[in-house]
C-alpha cells in the first residue's frame, strides 16, 4: 500500500474514506520492548564498565604500591649497612624480593662511581638501560621516578644515600600484563552480557508487555476497529482495574451513550421524517386545493363574465320582443277565425316564446348555484391562511391570523372560499412593498363576522363606491378583470350577508363580512371539517 491510497471504513449506510492514511511501521510492542532493553542493556554496560575500571584502578594501586615498599625496604637495607654491600649477598636478597612477588620481573641496584651510575647488584644477568636511566633519574631527582605510566612493563625508581650523600638507586622492574588481560577479558565479559542482557531482556519485556499492557490494548484497538465499522454494541475487555482498565471501562461507557444517542437520533429521523412526509402530504393537499380553488375562481369570473353579458342582452331583447308580442297579440284579435294571416301571425308568435325561452335558459344558465350546508368559518379561514401562506412569504407579508370557535353558517364551502380568496388577493395587491395583512373571525350576535386588514395604500374616496362595480378596476391592464369584489359581494349577498369597507388613503383597508348564522335547531356539525 502507497501513503496516498485511501482506506475505505464501512458504515452503518455507506463507506466514507478514513480522515487519514494508513502508516505501517513498527508496533508499539516492538518499539517498547526495545528501547526498555536498550535502556537496561545500557545500565548493565556503565555499571560493567565502571566496576572493572574501579577494579583495575585498585589492582594497578596494590602492585605500584608494592613495588614502591619493595623499594623502599631494599634502600633502607642498603643505607643501614655499616660497609660497602656485597654485590652477591645483595643479589641474593633482591631475588627473595622478586620471588615474594609474582607482579616483579627484576630489582636492580645501581650505584654512583663517580659522576656516572653502575649496576651493583640485579636479579637478571642484563639489566635493561631502562632501569639504570630510570636510577640515574631518581638520583638527579631525589625522589621516586616511573619510567612509564601506560607500558605494559614500568621501572619504579627510588633513591638511597649513605653519609647524607646520594649513594645510587633501587630500581624494580613491575609487570602489568596480568592486568591487561584482567581489562581485556573483563571488556569481553561486559560485550558477551551486553548482548545476552538485550536479548534476555527484550524476551522478557515483550512477555510481559504483551500480557500487561498490549492484551488490552488490542482489545481496544479491535473494538474501536468494530465501532468504526458500524458495530456499536461491541465492548473492550476489561481484564485489569488499573490505568489501561480504565481507558476500557471509560470507552465502554461512551460507546453506551453513544449507542443510546444513535437510538435516539434514529428514531428522532424517523419522527422526523414521518412528519416531513406528512407536511409533503399536507402541502400537496393545499396546492390541489390551490388548483381546484384556481379553477373555481376562473370559471367564476367566466360565469360572472357570461352572466353580466347575457343579463344585458337579455335586457336589450327582451323589451322589442314584449313588444312585437304584443303587436302581434292585437292583429290576432282584430283577424277573422280560419284567416291565413291569423295562422302567420300565430307561427309568428310561437318563435317569440322560443326565443324568450332561450333567453331566460340563458339567464338561469349563469346564475350560481348553491349549495345548502353547514359551514365553520374559523376552519374555512384557517385552510385559506394555510394556502396564502406562500405568497405572502414572497411577498413579505406578515399575517395576524386571530380565530376562535364561531356559529355554523348555511352556505356553499366553495363559493365561499373563493369569495374571501378574492378579497384576500385584492389585499396582497395593495402591499407591493410588504406590509401586514390581519384576519379575524369572530361571532357577532346572529351573525358572523370577518375582518380582513391591510396595510396597503388606502382607496381613493372618490373611486370607493365603485369598487364592487363589474368590470371596474384600477390595476394595470392585464393585471385584473375588474370581476373579483364583485364576485365576493354577489357570494356574500347570495348567502344573505353583507360586505362593508372602510378605507383611509395611506392607512389601509378593512373589509368586514357578515354572515347569518344557522339557527339553533339547524345546527349540526359541518361535513367540510
Amino acid at each position: 500500500m502507497t501513503p496516498s491510497d485511501e482506506v475505505r471504513v464501512p458504515t452503518a449506510g455507506r463507506a466514507r474514506p478514513a480522515t487519514a492514511p494508513l502508516s505501517i511501521g513498527w508496533s508499539l510492542r516492538t518499539r517498547l520492548a526495545i528501547l526498555l532493553a536498550l535502556a537496561i542493556a545500557l545500565v548493565i554496560v556503565l555499571t560493567t564498565y565502571l566496576q572493572s575500571r574501579v577494579f583495575e584502578q585498585t589492582v594497578e594501586r596494590e602492585i605500584s604500591e608494592s613495588a614502591r615498599l619493595t623499594a623502599l625496604a631494599v634502600a633502607d637495607d642498603l643505607e643501614l649497612r655499616n660497609g660497602p654491600p656485597n654485590a652477591e649477598e645483595l643479589t641474593q636478597t633482591l631475588r627473595e624480593f622478586v620471588e615474594t612477588a609474582a607482579e616483579f620481573s627484576a630489582i636492580t641496584v645501581v650505584t654512583l662511581e663517580g659522576a656516572a651510575p653502575a649496576v651493583l647488584a640485579s636479579t637478571t644477568t642484563g639489566p635493561s638501560a631502562s632501569a639504570v636511566e630510570a636510577s640515574r633519574q631518581a638520583i638527579e631527582r631525589r625522589d621516586l621516578v616511573w619510567s612509564s605510566d601506560e607500558a605494559p612493563v614500568r621501572i619504579l625508581a627510588i633513591p638511597y644515600s649513605r653519609n647524607g650523600r646520594p649513594a645510587g638507586a633501587v630500581a624494580v622492574t613491575v609487570s602489568f600484563d596480568a592486568l591487561v588481560r584482567l581489562r581485556n577479558t573483563g571488556r569481553a565479559i561486559a560485550a558477551w552480557s551486553t548482548v545476552l542482557s538485550i536479548v534476555s531482556l527484550f524476551v522478557l519485556v515483550e512477555l510481559l508487555t504483551r500480557w500487561f499492557i498490549h492484551r488490552p490494548i488490542d482489545g481496544i484497538r479491535d473494538t474501536v476497529g468494530a465501532v468504526a465499522a458500524g458495530s456499536l454494541e461491541r465492548r473492550a475487555p476489561v481484564m485489569r482495574r488499573d490505568e489501561i482498565g480504565a481507558v476500557a471501562t471509560a470507552l465502554n461507557h461512551m460507546l453506551d451513550e453513544l449507542q443510546d444517542l444513535h437510538g435516539s437520533l434514529q428514531t428522532q429521523v424517523a419522527q422526523a421524517t414521518a412528519e416531513l412526509r406528512q407536511r409533503n402530504r399536507d402541502l400537496l393537499d393545499l396546492y390541489q386545493q390551490m388548483f381546484r380553488l384556481r379553477e373555481e375562481l376562473g370559471r367564476s369570473q367566466q360565469l360572472a363574465a357570461v352572466g353580466e353579458t347575457t343579463s344585458a342582452v337579455a335586457h336589450q331583447i327582451g323589451t322589442p320582443l314584449n313588444l312585437v308580442s304584443g303587436h302581434i297579440q292585437l292583429l290576432l284579435e282584430q283577424q277573422e277565425p280560419g284567416s291565413p294571416v291569423a295562422a302567420r301571425l300565430r307561427v309568428a308568435e310561437e318563435q317569440l316564446r322560443k326565443v324568450t325561452a332561450i333567453v331566460q335558459g340563458l339567464l338561469d344558465r349563469s346564475r350560481r348555484r348553491l349549495a345548502q350546508e353547514p359551514v365553520d368559518l374559523s376552519q374555512v379561514i384557517d385552510r385559506l391562511c394555510a394556502l396564502a401562506h406562500p405568497a405572502l412569504e414572497t411577498a413579505g407579508v406578515r399575517l395576524v391570523h386571530t380565530g376562535a370557535a364561531v356559529q355554523p353558517i348555511k352556505g356553499d364551502v366553495a363559493q365561499l372560499e373563493l369569495a374571501l380568496l378574492n378579497l384576500v388577493s385584492n389585499a396582497l395587491d395593495a402591499m407591493p412593498a410588504g406590509g401586514e395583512l390581519g384576519i379575524r373571525v369572530a361571532d357577532s350576535g346572529s351573525h358572523v363576522r370577518v375582518v380582513i386588514t391591510d396595510s396597503g395604500a388606502g382607496i381613493d374616496p372618490a373611486i370607493r363606491d365603485r369598487v364592487f362595480d363589474a368590470w371596474f378596476t384600477t390595476k394595470a391592464p392585464g393585471r385584473g378583470t375588474g370581476l373579483g369584489l364583485s364576485i365576493a359581494r354577489s357570494v356574500v349577498a347570495d348567502h344573505g350577508g353583507r360586505i362593508e369597507l372602510t378605507s383611509e388613503p395611506g392607512r389601509g383597508t378593512t373589509v368586514t363580512v357578515l354572515l347569518p348564522a344557522m339557527p339553533p335547531e339547524e345546527k349540526v356539525k359541518p361535513s367540510h371539517a
